[in-house]
């Protein structure tokens, strides 16, 4: 049980990264659009930002939808094209139904001063339903992709041909919409009273409960799990709400983009933006870290260690991508994971603690560019740079005690000379486009031995039958840059170019499976 629920939180959190990786993109388009807005700017200037700020903002009050949408397609394993038609339709009869058994039962709320904010109802596509926000997508998402991936290939005789396949997996999912539509109007309420309250104990616990939060959310990447904890409360009701230029925002992330859009009218930042603060560790432990370990190298080995963890340093800190990083010293010393995490907690609460109201969940790059239309008395940005500074420093200390201390075997500190065939390696180079690939599979035990293959950020997620037929050493000789097995679950961690080499993978292992077929 232990096994199928680990299982099944992965699924969730590489599947809901999907649509979570263009939010990065709204909120830079929102930024350059309200820069585009500035009094200074020409009248055709401050036209065009108006139109991009608008189609920005768009897409900012309607993630339910697109959460659906992209949790019911990444959970498909085939005819991805049928499961977002069907996810499309079933998030709209749901609004349907909704509404009309709220009217039926005479459950519509009447709006007040504020509309029906604090009512427990919002209008979603012109359709006045109970308020779930990115929740509605989520539970539809993940319901409607399980529904898919069980019943979409089940075929009928010639004559009732036409209801099965896709059509067959929406009929099934007509009666259980309905259900949901009904349920969700007395269940929701009190759901959302409990979502309320988790909400509030977090601001209640002031300090502590920003150190427990960024502590787990690092030190949770290796089992990929951390996304289950910074997603929700990054973008729905667990982060907070507010009410920001007449519309109800849910989420850390969600209410720092509309602020955006409102800054002329700003005068505080919202107290959920302690959720969506992760970046910094991303940017200044990262420095302080890669610094440490081309301090503590062999002096035969520097120059190959910087030519390992630069490259690694940069993704970290301009993009906030830090699993190449991470799995340099994860897996040599859980030890200075453990204070990696510890020293991520005490930054954040610090930050906090000092008054910093920065927004920083991705890169540098995100974060000066989301931050710049800001007034900075507000976001006290120059306090989230001071103290990254001077935490960096703290970071590479600490880290260079303890390698030194306890004769940890960073990179450059092997007993052999480091050379370009380490499995923690990035610059490993194929001649072949498919010698990747083919390297995988077989480590992976072979074609029929791989379920299904997903990724999120930057990792390979691969279900396999049977874990005892996976040869790490034989993935390891693959470009890679770690390998994690979680019960069934094999995770490699490629980088940001994972999105190609899973289709490099599908392709291959598509192939081989027809192949087998044949023979």
């Amino acid at each position: 049980m232990k096994e199928k629920l680990l299982s099944l939180s992965q699924k969730f959190s590489q599947a809901a990264v999907q649509p979570v990786m263009f939010l990065a993109i709204m909120g830079t388009g929102l930024a350059i659009a309200v820069i585009m807005q500035l009094s200074f700017m020409p009248s055709f200037v401050i036209f065009i930002g108006t139109l991009l700020k608008t189609m920005m903002n768009a897409m900012l009050n309607n993630l339910s939808i697109i959460f659906c949408v992209g949790l019911t397609t990444a959970f498909a394993k085939t005819k991805k094209v049928d499961a977002a038609i069907i996810s499309l339709i079933v998030y709209i009869i749901f609004l349907a139904g909704n509404n009309a058994w709220l009217t039926s039962q005479n459950m519509l709320a009447q709006p007040g001063a504020m509309g029906l904010f604090g009512t427990g109802q919002n209008l979603v596509l012109g359709f006045q339903v109970v308020d779930m926000n990115v929740f509605l997508g989520i539970i539809l998402g993940c319901i409607t992709g399980y529904v898919f991936n069980k019943v979409s290939n089940i075929q009928f005789v010639e004559m009732f041909r036409v209801y099965g396949g896709s059509r067959f997996a929406f009929i099934i999912m007509i009666p259980i919409t309905l259900i949901l539509a009904i349920v969700l109007s007395y269940v929701w309420p009190v759901m959302n009273y409990g979502i309320s309250c988790l909400s509030v104990f977090m601001k209640g616990a002031g300090a502590l409960g920003v150190f427990v939060y960024a502590f787990g959310n690092r030190f949770l990447i290796p089992t990929g799990l951390h996304h289950l904890l910074w997603m929700p409360f990054c973008f729905t009701g667990f982060g907070g709400t507010a009410q920001i230029d007449g519309n109800t925002v849910q989420g850390a992330v969600n209410i720092f983009y509309a602020e955006m859009g409102s800054g002329a009218n700003l005068t505080a930042i919202d107290p959920s933006i302690r959720f969506a603060t992760f970046g910094f560790a991303k940017i200044f432990a990262s420095l302080g870290i890669v610094l440490a370990m081309i301090k503590t190298a062999k002096p035969e080995n520097k120059s190959t260690v910087k030519g390992l963890l630069i490259p690694a340093l940069f993704v970290s800190m301009v993009a906030g991508i830090t699993e190449p990083l991470d799995f340099a010293f994860l897996f040599i010393s859980p030890l200075l994971w453990l204070v990696h995490g510890l020293l991520t907690g005490f930054s954040e609460m610090l930050l906090w603690v000092l008054g910093s109201r920065t927004y920083s969940i991705y890169g540098l790059l995100d974060t000066i560019v989301c931050n710049s239309v800001i007034d900075p008395k507000l976001s006290k940005i120059y306090i989230f740079f001071a103290v990254g500074i001077v935490m960096a420093i703290v970071w590479y200390f600490t880290f260079v005690f303890l390698i030194k201390k306890f004769d940890i075997k960073t990179p450059g500190r092997e007993e052999e000379p480091l050379n370009n065939k380490t499995s923690y390696d990035s610059s490993t180079n194929n001649s072949s486009d498919n010698q990747n690939p083919e390297l995988f599979i077989e480590g992976l035990g072979g074609a029929e031995n791989i379920v299904e293959v997903n990724n999120c950020f930057t990792r390979l997620r691969i279900d396999v039958a049977d874990i005892n037929k996976v040869n790490k050493e034989i993935i390891s000789k693959g470009k890679q840059k770690g390998v994690v097995i979680k019960g069934s679950n094999v995770q490699i961690i490629i980088g940001m170019t994972v999105e190609s080499e899973k289709e490099k993978l599908v392709n291959v292992l598509n192939i081989k499976k027809q192949n087998i077929k044949k023979e």
